[in-house]
């Protein structure tokens, strides 16, 4: 399904696997890598030009500007009588952190060699810097560059012919190595200021060869030096797109980001079932090392596929000529679907085809139930059926009600009907016997729900009540609503029953008092379902909202200007959708958090003018559409939608 994605590419496809898990440094990426190479390359193939061999032979100009400082136009008169010292003056100074010590030194010219550093008298001044050099000299950059004689020139082309190979670590130029032993010598402060005339000095390819020398210096690949367990604790307060990213830098990271108990706290937290692995489709090239992970790539995927993913062609079942499917039933690979034609048919979803036809209602067909290969129904010829769905046998005919069987439940082998004869029957489906009747209403019988306990039951009498199927007892009637009663949700400890009077209210199935009134829908609620006390509601005013039962307050009201334009014929959700058919043809998908529109799952070409979604049903993969119209402009159909997905 769509809305904010975000895209969890699964990590064995990009990943560059050849670090050591003991490296300091995650490894890079296989396209940072290439620029880095094709960076290289672009560098030692450039053309030699004139100004590099300049470059070249002011090596020992810079060695010397380097070293000494020293301005070619003055003499060394006019240097050693500066106020203030030079670096070459700094070599051999001894700087003391203890402000007692001082020695004192003189050259022949007078020219103090060593400071004494106090406390009560250092100030930033009393260290090197390039503008106070400057500035107390006089200089530039210009004016720094010594005039060198004919036989100096002589002595740089040598040096120059020398070095006609490439300096290494391993040769390096005696000049180098002289100056590198001058710089040990120096202080921190002096160092420091070597290094940003250096740096000053240098050409961007230098400055990024000296980035890419320091930077790994400061990366320490903590994750890798940590133990296992305080590693995993670490990466556990990663959110799982992340953990995908961090799989991708190195084995080691790699290696704790497939653990299978981080993945399964990982699934735990959104209610992620462990898929069995035999239903996950993975790639060929692709080696699934955590149960959990799979499980959860799978749910990524599938979520995807609904919100944003192109639809797939749907699968098309055509039958049921141009009648309308009353019921709609959906059980593995199965689909039930139950016509005023009299008949319902097995279809499978997986291969479209109608499995088999169940044919011996001689009225039609307005409710049934199904579990595993057991299918119930209820007719306007006021009998129920039970059916084996492999052979398509009918086992045994319920007789006993002298009206419409408008409604059914079915818990494990039982299960209890609503009719238009006012009354409820809780039959045994192995046997075929009536086991109870529940009498009391006096009207209609629309909607009924049945725990293996209790029975609730709505009907056209404004009433709602409460049974106890053991001693067919009524415990409570719940008495509020002030017209009929269409549909009811309960999960044995609320009861939420709509209403025609616009009104929801929902029940303490204990006590049976009114614990609140739900108000905000126009008309007719005409489907509700509850799942761990979040009630979604449809409408025939054309709008969806969304329910906290517990405080009676309305979440989310699924409308604007995407929503439906006709009365709401069906709805299902889960932890992140809705799904809503309506009788505009189409069946829309809504965010269930925060109630915003994401996409059209069916639109019918004739919708508006005939067409109507009467029916859907839905599992966590694929989704069941039963369309048709009421004046002949659609045909008969249900639409298959599948929404899973490889996991690659």
């Amino acid at each position: 399904m769509e809305g904010n994605q975000l895209d969890f590419e699964d990590p064995s496809t990009s990943c560059l696997e050849k670090s050591d898990s003991t490296s300091q440094s995650p490894t890079m990426c296989p396209v940072v890598l290439e620029t880095a190479e094709q960076e290289l390359i672009a560098e030692e193939s450039a053309p030699t030009t004139d100004s590099d061999e300049i470059g070249g032979a002011n090596i020992e100009m810079k060695n010397v500007f380097n070293l000494h400082l020293v301005d070619s136009t003055c003499t060394d008169q006019d240097i050693y009588s500066d106020e203030s010292p030079l670096p070459g003056d700094w070599v051999n100074d001894d700087w003391t952190d203890n402000p007692s010590e001082q020695e004192d030194a003189s050259n022949a010219n007078g020219v103090m060699r060593k400071r004494k550093i106090s406390n009560s008298t250092l100030t930033s001044e009393d260290f090197p810097s390039k503008k106070q050099y400057y500035d107390q000299n006089n200089l530039n950059l210009e004016r720094l560059t010594p005039k060198l004689a004919d036989n100096e020139l002589d002595k740089i082309d040598k040096i120059k012919i020398r070095r006609s190979c490439i300096p290494s670590k391993d040769d390096p130029p005696e000049e180098m190595m002289e100056w590198l032993k001058t710089f040990s010598k120096w202080s921190n402060a002096e160092r420091m200021l070597a290094i940003d005339m250096l740096v000053d000095e240098c050409e961007p390819t230098q400055v990024r060869h000296m980035l890419q020398l320091i930077e790994p210096q400061f990366q320490r690949d903590f994750i890798s030096l940590l133990p296992k367990e305080l590693a995993l604790y670490v990466l556990s307060y990663l959110e799982p797109k992340d953990l995908l990213k961090a799989a991708q830098t190195c084995h080691s990271w790699r290696f704790l980001s497939e653990d299978n108990l981080l993945w399964r706290e990982k699934c735990q937290n959104v209610n992620i079932p462990l898929t069995d692995p035999s239903t996950i489709k993975c790639s060929k090239n692709r080696s699934v090392t955590s149960p959990w992970k799979s499980s959860y790539m799978r749910h990524h995927a599938i979520e995807m596929n609904w919100r944003v993913k192109p639809i797939r062609m749907p699968i098309i079942l055509k039958g049921h000529d141009d009648h309308v499917i009353t019921c709609l039933q959906f059980c593995g690979n199965q689909v039930v679907s139950g016509s005023d034609d009299n008949t319902l048919k097995v279809w499978s979803v997986l291969t479209g085809k109608c499995l088999r036809t169940l044919v011996g209602h001689t009225g039609g067909v307005w409710s049934s139930q199904m579990a595993g290969n057991v299918i119930i129904s209820g007719s306007t010829d006021r009998t129920l059926k039970v059916w084996n769905a492999e052979t398509g046998q009918c086992t045994h005919t319920l007789y006993g009600h002298t009206s419409t069987v408008r409604c059914m439940h079915l818990h494990e082998n039982k299960v209890v009907s609503g009719s238009r004869d006012a009354s409820l029957r809780l039959w045994d489906i192995k046997t075929g016997q009536c086991l109870s009747i529940f009498l009391g209403h006096q009207a209609a019988v629309r909607c009924v729900q049945y725990d293996g306990r209790l029975i609730v039951s709505g009907a056209y009498d404004y009433l709602v009540k409460v049974w106890d199927a053991e001693s067919e007892i009524c415990l409570h009637t719940l008495s509020g609503h002030t017209n009929r009663v269409y549909s009811l949700q309960f999960d044995s400890t609320h009861v939420v029953s709509g209403s025609l009077d616009t009104s929801i209210r929902v029940w303490d199935v204990e006590t049976g008092t009114c614990k609140h009134t739900l108000m905000g829908h126009q008309s007719l609620t005409s489907g509700m379902e509850l799942r761990d006390n979040i009630l979604v509601s449809g409408n025939a005013d054309s709008t969806v909202k969304v329910w906290d039962i517990l405080t009676g307050q309305c979440l989310q009201t699924l409308s604007g200007s995407n929503k439906h334009n006709s009365a709401v014929t069906c709805l299902q959700f889960n932890t992140r959708f809705v799904v809503t058919s309506s009788d505009d043809g189409t069946v829309k998908l809504w965010d269930v958090k925060t109630g915003e529109f994401i996409r059209n799952l069916i639109a019918l070409e004739s919708g508006g003018s005939g067409g109507v979604v009467w029916r859907i049903r839905a599992n966590e993969t694929k989704l069941v559409c039963a369309v048709g119209s009421r004046n002949g402009t659609e045909e008969t159909k249900l639409f298959v939608l599948d929404f899973d997905a490889d996991y690659k």
